[in-house]
């Protein structure tokens, strides 16, 4: 019966090791990507189209927002959520309610689906800007990603 416990006991620690591995590699692999991410988050604000002038959103014939000029340009960034472990860059939304001004560093992004690929029921073509951007710099991001894996596993 001995014998059994200390195997069992044996077993036990090398699950608990492959997870500490596992939750090791995950935070790794995130950081690597987050530190890749600049360059795509750059290309797609540098495609991002620019209104010249602020535009208004309403809500029951309200004035709920202005969006001034560069508003969805400066609302691209890296995004990292606690219930996943994979980096995703795509507009910043407001979490204060989506009202008042947004200009500085205040953005809300939330209408960038709308610019990528059109509103037609409001007459919007589509301004597609994300998809060429992660087109021309997927490829390097990925490879960036892949360098800062590298180093870290050689370094261990």
């Amino acid at each position: 019966m001995a014998v059994n416990n200390a195997v069992q006991e044996e077993i036990n620690d090398l699950i608990r090791k492959l997870r500490r591995v596992s939750t090791i590699a995950k935070q790794e692999s995130q950081q690597a990507f987050k530190d890749a991410a600049p360059v795509l988050v750059s290309a797609i604000r540098g495609r991002a189209p620019e209104s010249d002038v602020p535009h208004s959103r309403y809500n029951g014939g309200r004035l709920v927002a202005t969006y001034y000029p560069g508003n969805l340009r400066r609302a691209f960034r890296t995004l990292v959520f606690r219930r996943s472990a994979a980096v995703f860059v795509g507009p910043k939304l407001d979490k204060a309610g989506s009202g008042g001004d947004f200009k500085g560093n205040r953005t809300d992004g939330y209408y960038a689906h709308w610019v990528e690929f059109g509103a037609p029921a409001a007459g919007l073509p589509p301004r597609p800007f994300v998809k060429p951007a992660a087109d021309a710099a997927g490829p390097l991001v990925l490879r960036l990603a892949t360098e800062f894996l590298k180093r870290k596993i050689e370094a261990l």
